[in-house]
């Protein structure tokens, strides 16, 4: 830490969190604590310190644990007090009296889904998992998947030690169903009238993959990024506070690919293909057929009036093709499309029938590639090509086993994309986000002080901190003009001035003020001073909060890597050494 910060009296390095709260370091009281929100849904997402997208996810059964209760018997009885999978006593010996028999509970609920239960072999080696609608069999002796049935996406079978095993299936449902139970006397056999499995935790969450186990009792529980859980994002290679406006992804499925939500034109798709950017095995294989056609995956929305600005984002990874080609039907088709270098991470050639393209490094292979354009139509179709090579349609000569994989398509109303926003079946809104801390009238300094920020990853019109929200006396520092512009109110009079640093770039500013002296500087560099009237510090401090509206209300992210109040008037060399980067 530097001398400077040594006197401060608030810092907020974005490290300690928990949800609807932000922790300073400096007090480490409390004392200085943010308040944070966000809303009241778990569609939030951030990248980790291990690079990966972190998500919120929910258990949607009831007393997922406790198959006495809320559970149901067609056949069957359950006896507690079973040695289970992690040593305790609290797994259950299942045992059936019936053919066909099963236990279940009955569940509502739509979308891609995922079922999963932990089971292990007794006097029968085999088990059913599903649904009403589809399910699949698993050998419980040699830990091996057996078939599935019904409209199954995918089945997987996973070891954890002492005979156990966590059973999962995926699917579709669109109508009230149930979990289901069967102690199996084979593949595809559950005939017999005797026999006994043992089990533990059942869960269901959205999406193509079982998320770690959470308990539940007489409602359902959420787990990883939750409702207001501030987001401390690693993907800018800071560690820093990632705060965004509200954003909706307009498809109904950001993660499950097959039809009627997307169709295949001479490609084939496989769901649960690769380590996605979530670090799970979620993410689609795309292989063009052979011959020289048109290929792609075509994506399709229908919704709101045309006109505005729209942004489509997709993560993609070479797997034999290293170019991906995105194109949108806003405009031209023949012009309204790019192309991405999956093995350098270079745009290509891009139509001129867009405003932009991007292309940003994930790790492990992955990048985001996203195209924005204007006008939009009021039914969307987009398309996903892996080429061979960089192109201007979809159209060439493929060989039937290159392409690439595919995750996490995204379509916003915006001039950008935002983080990544999950869908399992809706489209799914993001609520804007804000920090706030006030009654520190203690921590600032009332005749001097010091206001130091290192930010990054802002855009134009975006109210980036306030210090005292008013027209008398305050601080703010915005995205104005391209440009940040610390904006200053001292006993109603106006001292602002417009930085050199461009709002897509970092800046380390610190504006020092006592009275009749001001100062800003930016990156290292003194860019302004004003000798006037006195500023009269008061107890309320922002982060931007996009649900208050003003300039925040439909404007970009900020990453803020720390903030610090400090209470005296650090000299120039002080501030310099302070915001040098």
């Amino acid at each position: 830490m530097s001398t400077a910060l040594e006197a401060a009296s608030l810092i907020m390095i974005p490290t300690s969190y928990s949800d609807g709260l932000l922790a300073s370091a400096k007090p480490n009281d409390g004392a200085g604590d943010f308040t944070f929100s966000r809303g009241s849904n778990i569609s939030a997402t951030r990248v980790n310190a291990d690079g990966y997208i972190e998500k919120g996810y929910e258990n949607l059964l009831l007393q997922s644990n406790s198959f006495d209760t809320t559970w149901q018997q067609s056949g069957t009885t359950r006896t507690s007090g079973q040695t289970g999978y992690y040593g305790t006593n609290d797994a259950w010996l299942l045992n059936k009296n019936l053919s066909q028999a099963f236990l279940f509970q009955g569940v509502t609920f739509s979308g891609v889904q995922t079922i999963s239960i932990y089971a292990k072999a007794g006097s029968l080696n085999w088990v059913l998992v599903g649904s009403s609608i589809y399910g699949g069999y698993f050998d419980l002796f040699n830990g091996v998947e057996g078939s599935s049935i019904g409209n199954a996406i995918s089945t997987k079978i996973t070891p954890v030690g002492d005979g156990w095993y966590r059973c999962e299936v995926s699917g579709i449902h669109n109508i009230t169903t149930s979990f289901r139970v069967y102690p199996a006397d084979g593949d595809l056999d559950t005939s017999g009238t005797s026999g006994s499995i043992y089990i533990q935790d059942a869960m269901l969450n959205q999406g193509l993959v079982a998320y770690p186990y959470v308990e539940t009792t007489t409602a359902p529980v959420a787990a990883g990024i939750l409702e207001d859980t501030p987001r401390i994002d690693f993907s800018g290679g800071n560690q820093s506070l990632l705060l965004e406006p509200s954003r909706t992804n307009e498809f109904s499925h950001s993660e499950y690919l097959g039809e009627p939500n997307s169709q295949a034109y001479n490609v084939t798709i496989a769901a649960n293909a690769a380590i996605s950017p979530e670090g799970l095995n979620n993410a689609y294989s795309l292989i063009s057929n052979t011959g020289a056609n048109e290929h792609f995956l075509g994506m399709y929305w229908y919704g709101a009036a045309s006109g505005g600005t729209e942004t489509f984002s997709v993560y993609a990874k070479a797997n034999g093709y290293d170019w991906l080609y995105l194109r949108t039907n806003t405009g031209s088709w023949s012009t309204a499309h790019a192309n991405f270098n999956l093995a350098t991470g270079e745009k290509g050639l891009i139509g001129s029938g867009l405003n932009s393209s991007s292309i940003v490094d994930m790790g492990n292979g992955w990048y985001r590639c996203s195209i924005t354009y204007s006008n939009r139509a009021v039914s969307a179709r987009l398309q996903i090509t892996s080429r061979p090579s960089e192109g201007a349609s979809s159209v060439f000569t493929a060989d039937g086993t290159s392409g690439a994989y595919i995750y996490g398509a995204q379509l916003e109303e915006a001039s950008y994309p935002t983080s990544y926003i999950p869908t399992y079946g809706v489209s799914q809104t993001r609520l804007g986000e804000g920090a706030s801390y006030s009654g520190f009238s203690s921590l600032i300094g009332q005749t001097e002080g010091t206001l130091f920020l290192d930010i990054e990853n802002s855009s134009d019109g975006t109210e980036i901190f306030s210090l005292n929200r008013s027209i008398v006396n305050s601080i703010f520092l915005l995205g104005s003009g391209g440009v940040y512009r610390a904006f200053i109110y001292a006993d109603g009079t106006t001292i602002s001035q417009v930085t050199s640093i461009n709002v897509s770039d970092r800046i380390k500013i610190a504006i020092a003020y006592q009275s009749n002296n001001w100062a800003i500087y930016a990156n290292g560099l003194q860019v302004y001073t004003n000798n006037t009237q006195t500023w009269t510090p008061n107890v309320a401090i922002d982060l931007i909060n996009f649900n208050t509206g003003g300039y925040a209300a439909s404007k970009g992210a900020v990453r803020y890597n720390q903030v610090s109040i400090i209470p005296i008037a650090l000299s120039d060399e002080a501030c310099i050494e302070l915001t040098t980067i």
